[in-house]
């Protein structure tokens, strides 16, 4: 199963209406590729680091593109 499609799942079960759910699955989606780009670097990321993956993954990039990035 597609992570979304799990993740929708999960929060229909727990109770979550359409709504909520829609409004909250791209955040949630950005924060499970920020916590796959700290661990494709292999360690905690710094402050500054953390806000480059967060404006990276809100303009589009992907997981690998962002790990390319910080290894510059």
């Amino acid at each position: 199963m597609e992570l979304e499609a799990l993740l929708i799942a999960a929060l229909r079960e727990a109770g979550y209406g359409p709504d909520a759910i829609g409004s909250a699955m791209p955040r949630i989606i950005r924060i499970m590729q920020a916590e796959d780009v700290r661990i494709e670097m292999g360690r905690s990321l710094s402050r500054k680091e953390r806000e480059y993956v967060r404006l990276q993954l809100e303009l589009g990039l992907n997981v690998s593109e962002v790990v390319a990035g910080l290894q510059k």
